[in-house]
């Protein structure tokens, strides 16, 4: 397969210009909230993690599996960031960061079918990967499996440890479930080694035994020995029978006793029970994989690459270090859990809230978009608002708020219109010059109601307010950029 992207037609994208700057615009804008808020840190890892998953996105669209493996990779990436700063509880750096990864996406591919399916198919065959990993961690780390596989040992052995006859009753019933097991695995080994290795013909012809063709006698005999095993009194009487046979039942009792029997007859059961496991995994994993298995395996990559790290983070010194970093508040239920567990399972739920998110946000704003091709945009727009007015609320620089609500409507100017041109002349045309003035004018209408909102606040703030005035000037400033912006573009639209 060639290393070319997937071809897309190209009145579905934004131009490279347009879109880039609607990209450093909404980074800027999203930064300067960071500061306002106090919470720069956060807000760079926020943006760090946007670029990531864009150009994770980005290089899922190529069609080889290597590239895809890559984007898959970064894809998870991101979504690690962004349940980092979820954890943190900063929603400013989430905004910001939702802003930043929304802008870059609808930049850098065409939003339609054909780009979306691969993106959602990292997502969801990573989260799968995550998820179970997670669950199987925590199994581990609760050590379900070693209880499970004691407890059995534990039975086995305390009832076989009490008497010989109770050794002879486990005996027939291994000799029962090896020939059940020898049945069911015989088929599956014969699909799996080549055509010349006759499995059936080796085993089953040979020893055809089920315990359905044992006779009812049997049956009866079986039942009774099982009770005399049970009760008080049947060991008694058995070793009895056994020194009656003199050197045939001191021999007996000897074979018995040390388990040569028992032995590989477990063994041999326990590696039936692994066929049928594997068995079992491989449907799994051709359920899941599909038609393609490799191209599957590399959108899932990120989510193996990511329960890889988190594995090595438990199991290294990084690991107590970051349990330090996570607080009290998560310390607890990592140590419950496991650090494996929480890392892999934070960014699965990352992964599945983007997903669920994905259609509700295109729903959120499709009535703030001309076509759905700027739908990316109206995201951006949209989140750095809500960024702006969660700064004013928090107590943060109100000409920071100011500068962010201008700086929503700008960048959702710059985006649709780049989206309009890639519809009209197509994303590769020459459209730097027209690009490059429209910019420049939507930056100053945006910078000049900036001053306009400042200086209103600045005249009103001469006046004697109560306490909570700073709130209603706000509005006041808010509103006022709304409708100088509003007038603006329905100025460009006319």
């Amino acid at each position: 397969m060639s290393g070319r992207a997937i071809s897309a037609s190209p009145e579905r994208g934004a131009t490279s210009f347009g879109g880039t700057v609607a990209v450093l615009v909404t980074a800027a804008v999203g930064l300067a909230l960071g500061v306002a808020s106090g919470s720069l840190w956060p807000t760079l890892g926020g943006l760090a993690g946007a670029v990531i998953a864009a150009l994770g996105i980005r290089a899922i669209q190529f069609e080889t599996n290597a590239r895809r493996a890559v984007g898959s990779v970064a894809l998870v990436s991101g979504a690690a960031a962004f349940a980092g700063v979820a954890l943190a509880g900063d929603p400013v750096a989430l905004l910001v960061g939702t802003a930043v990864v929304a802008a870059a996406v609808n930049a850098v591919v065409s939003f339609d079918a054909t780009v979306e399916r691969p993106a959602v198919s990292s997502v969801w065959r990573s989260a799968t990967v995550l998820t179970l990993g997670a669950v199987l961690a925590v199994g581990l780390h609760l050590g379900m499996v070693g209880a499970f596989g004691q407890l059995l040992g534990v039975g086995v052995s305390g009832f076989s440890s009490t008497s010989a006859l109770a050794l002879l009753v486990v005996l027939q019933v291994q000799l029962f479930v090896f020939a059940e097991l020898l049945h069911l695995v015989v088929p599956i080994l014969d699909r799996w080694l080549p055509d010349e290795r006759d499995v059936r013909a080796a085993t089953v012809e040979r020893f055809d035994f089920r315990a359905e063709d044992a006779p009812r006698a049997y049956w009866v005999a079986f039942v009774l020995q099982t009770g005399l095993a049970l009760s008080s009194w049947g060991p008694r009487w058995f070793a009895a029978f056994l020194d009656l046979l003199s050197v045939l039942g001191r021999a007996i009792e000897l074979v018995l006793t040390t388990g040569v029997l028992h032995l590989p007859l477990s063994v041999a059961i326990l590696g039936l029970f692994g066929v049928l496991l594997a068995r079992g995994v491989q449907a799994l994993f051709v359920s899941w994989a599909g038609s393609d298995p490799p191209r599957a395996m590399a959108h899932a990559a990120g989510g193996f690459v990511t329960l890889g790290v988190a594995v090595l983070l438990a199991l290294s010194p990084a690991g107590d270090a970051l349990l330090a970093a996570a607080g009290p508040g998560w310390t607890a239920t990592i140590h419950d859990v496991g650090l494996t567990a929480a890392l892999a399972g934070a960014v699965a739920t990352a992964l599945f809230a983007v997903a669920a998110a994905r259609r509700g946000l295109a729903v959120l704003v499709a009535p703030w978009v001309a076509t759905e091709s700027a739908t990316g945009f109206a995201v951006a727009g949209g989140a750095l608002f809500a960024a702006a007015l969660v700064v004013a609320e928090g107590g943060g620089s109100a000409l920071a708020a100011l500068a962010g609500v201008a700086g929503a409507l700008v960048v959702h100017d710059l985006g649709s219109n780049a989206v309009d041109l890639g519809v009209q002349v197509g994303r590769e045309a020459e459209t730097r010059t027209g690009e490059a003035a429209h910019a420049v004018g939507s930056l100053l209408v945006g910078a000049g109601a900036v001053a306009l909102a400042g200086a209103t606040a600045f005249v009103m703030g001469a006046v004697e307010f109560s306490v909570a005035a700073w709130r209603a000037r706000l509005a006041v400033a808010l509103l006022l950029v709304a409708v100088l912006c509003f007038v603006v573009l329905f100025e460009r639209e006319e």
